[in-house]
């Protein structure tokens, strides 16, 4: 039952699409547009509802709350509904390298988001390339300059961030989403090649980042690893190999 009403939600989205735009709030500064927006929101929906499955039928023998999951799905789709304007869909340009790779750092952002949640930080901690303000909550910068950040910046007082999960749902949502996006990198990324060495060497870092983002998640290290994973490597790994430019 619960596949049909997922099925009849995805309906609704693409009647919906008619009355959507602009429903993301994105921590990279990467430049977006509406094929990849769209895929994000497929891709949200698809993750949500596997959350679900896996709730009902409690295949993973964890006590998850399938309430929180439908919840999620509504708040997707009201997400859209209450949008005013379009997409914008290129068919032509639908389903691309860099349309793709722009949806995989949507979905690190959503890691980001539900990780915090999971752990109580504020999301737009979490979203901040400063990883500083994992602990201080102070000086919130989201500028490209702070992407790239080396140990030695990180706080000292570090150890006195909790990893206690407070919300189970938001935690295996993080989970999830990490699973996902390891998924499309190997079945539509990973086998792209470029006569560029540095192209190259960027994609292989980013299967790492990727595998290394699941494992901390699993792990339930602290806010500030994840935000290293994302802000430090995913993202500016993604924008190397697949040439994506940022806002101006």
């Amino acid at each position: 039952m619960h596949k049909i009403i997922f099925l009849i939600l995805l309906s609704t989205l693409f009647i919906s699409l008619i009355n959507t735009k602009d429903v993301f709030v994105f921590a990279h500064n990467f430049d977006t547009d509406d094929n990849s927006s769209f895929l994000t929101l497929i891709n949200k929906l698809t993750i949500e509802n596997q959350l679900l499955n896996d709730s009902i039928s409690n295949r993973n023998n964890h006590n998850l709350n399938s309430f929180e999951y439908t919840k999620n799905i509504e708040n997707i789709l009201e997400e859209i509904l209450i949008s005013e304007n379009s997409f914008t869909i290129d068919s032509d340009q639908f389903y691309n390298n860099t349309v793709i790779a722009l949806v995989l750092a949507n979905l690190a952002d959503e890691v980001l988001k539900n990780y915090g949640h999971a752990l109580g930080v504020p999301s737009n901690i979490m979203l901040s390339m400063n990883f500083s303000n994992v602990t201080s909550g102070l000086n919130y910068s989201n500028t490209t300059t702070n992407i790239i950040v080396h140990s030695s910046h990180m706080p000292n007082h570090e150890n006195a961030i909790s990893t206690a999960v407070i919300d189970d749902s938001s935690y295996h949502s993080a989970l999830e989403i990490s699973d996902r996006i390891i998924e499309i990198y190997n079945s539509e990324l990973k086998a792209s090649s470029s006569n560029s060495a540095s192209i190259n060497k960027a994609k292989s870092n980013l299967g790492g980042a990727l595998y290394d983002l699941r494992k901390h998640i699993e792990n339930k290290e602290r806010p500030f690893k994840i935000m290293e994973d994302v802000h430090g490597r995913i993202h500016p790994n993604l924008q190397i190999a697949f040439n994506l430019t940022l806002r101006r």
